[in-house]
């Protein structure tokens, strides 16, 4: 059996995709068939009844106006006004011969000759009245063409009525005949499709784990997938892809640390040479010379913050895992970054307002001291001269946070989902002297995420403030809930 599945897995999709949609098919074509006739049926229905309402309001307008005419012959003796009545009995004839064809009512055939023979006798009674009788001869209740019509309106509402009760059976038989159909067919279609989604998908599901293990970067365990035959041949292109992937992160580590030393050395030398160059250490320059000297000491500087930069976000991407961690107190860790920003802080006037607590965590050391030196670099690159930079670091609820806020004019609102993004840089306008690579929030949402923990932007009135959040140890006394 295993052999012959081996070979199929696209036979076998085709024929389960057609053994599905078969019952289906025919339930469709069955339904289509139904709901058509019913269509039909109710559109005659609709015609039948327009056309009938519309004779009766006819032949009891018709027959009361001609029986207007026939008063007013009677008692004027207007020749023009038999004429008139003469010329109605067309017309109502016609009205009474079309709703005898739609009536499906005896009692409303009944009335219809009954008011054919009204009319009849009253037509003959104008006609044998002498000129002499006009004037002096009027209507009795049982030659009023109005005693027989006025019941016609209401009759033909009844036969509408019933016509409609009997369509609406009609379409409760076949929405009971296609809910059978449908309980018959879906489970019969889901069941078949179960079974064939199972025979199908088992296989891709192992073939989907191991591509979210090489998607992780797990290189080490190679690729080993039974199944069928083309779900074989593609393990076997992941077995050599997980290969190559795995020289290509080899090759990938040994060039960052050779670059690291590479770049390093050179890049120092020509800041140093730069810097004596400025300091006039080899002789005075002048005005034009000191401004070359200048900028090739600040460019050299910003060459090597985005140099450091990309380097340490690859080196973040190659750690996969966090390494081991120890407890650690947070507190003492964040005055030492904030203590190496204390100057360029203060060249521009910044402000840098701690309120720290004992805050403890296992975590990687290097790894934190980096997420907070990235936080409090942006935070005063970003903070305009003669601002404030605030960390604030507590434990409440079995957690530690620690917010990095800063004045300014904040993060905006279209930048916020990207800022996390590799390389990303929004509009917010850099106080700094070095641009930087949209690199930094990167990487601190890698190490953050390796040790467990959250990073959140939050909103305030002023500025932007960023909360980063690690479990704390448990049952540390250092460690104050709030």
């Amino acid at each position: 059996m295993r052999a012959r599945i081996s070979t199929s897995i696209r036979q076998l999709a085709l024929l389960g995709f057609a053994l599905v949609v078969l019952p289906l098919a025919v339930g469709l074509v069955s339904t289509v068939l139904q709901v058509d006739r019913l269509a039909l049926g109710m559109e005659r229905a609709l015609g039948t009844t327009t056309q009938a309402v519309e004779a009766g309001r006819l032949i009891a307008s018709q027959a009361l106006s001609m029986e207007r005419s026939a008063e007013q012959y009677l008692l004027l003796g207007d020749v023009a006004l038999l004429l008139r009545y003469e010329s109605s009995r067309n017309r109502l004839a016609e009205e009474i011969e079309r709703l005898e064809a739609l009536s499906t009512d005896r009692k409303l055939s009944r009335r219809l000759e009954s008011l054919k023979q009204r009319e009849e006798a009253l037509y003959r009674k104008l006609l044998a009245t002498s000129d002499e009788e006009l004037g002096k001869v009027r209507l009795t209740t049982g030659e009023r063409l109005s005693e027989v019509v006025r019941p016609i309106p209401f009759e033909v509402t009844r036969m509408v009525t019933r016509n409609s009760e009997q369509m609406s059976q009609r379409v409760a038989e076949v929405q009971k005949r296609l809910l059978w159909q449908a309980l018959a067919l879906i489970p019969l279609a889901l069941l078949m499709a179960a079974l064939f989604g199972t025979l199908i998908s088992r296989p891709l599901r192992r073939l989907g784990a191991t591509i979210r293990r090489l998607g992780e970067g797990h290189f080490s365990e190679p690729v080993e997938i039974k199944g069928p035959q083309d779900i074989r041949q593609l393990a076997e292109e992941l077995e050599w892809m997980r290969q190559q992937l795995a020289a290509l992160d080899e090759q990938k580590l040994q060039f960052l640390r050779h670059i690291s030393h590479e770049l390093k050395t050179p890049l120092t030398a020509i800041r140093e040479g730069a810097g004596l160059l400025h300091e006039e250490v080899t002789g005075q320059l002048t005005e034009e010379q000191r401004e070359v000297t200048r900028i090739l000491e600040e460019s050299s500087h910003q060459l090597q913050g985005q140099v450091e930069s990309l380097l340490n976000f690859n080196l973040a991407l190659a750690q996969q895992k966090r390494g081991k961690g120890h407890p650690l107190d947070l507190e003492p860790l964040v005055r030492s970054v904030v203590d190496r920003h204390r100057l360029p802080a203060q060249a521009r006037n910044i402000r840098l307002e701690l309120q720290l607590q004992p805050a403890w965590v296992s975590a990687v050391e290097g790894q934190l001291r980096l997420i907070i030196d990235n936080l409090l670099s942006n935070a005063i690159k970003y903070t305009p001269d003669g601002g404030w930079v605030q960390l604030v670091l507590r434990c409440a609820g079995g957690r530690v946070e620690l917010d990095v806020s800063n004045s300014g004019a904040g993060i905006a609102r279209e930048d916020r989902p990207h800022i996390f993004e590799p390389f990303y840089q929004g509009k917010s306008v850099s106080h700094g002297p070095l641009k930087g690579t949209g690199l930094g929030l990167s990487i601190v949402l890698h190490y953050v995420m390796l040790n467990e923990g959250d990073i959140k932007l939050l909103e305030v009135e002023e500025g932007a403030c960023f909360r980063v959040i690690f479990p704390s140890l448990e049952g540390n006394s250092k460690c104050i809930a709030h």
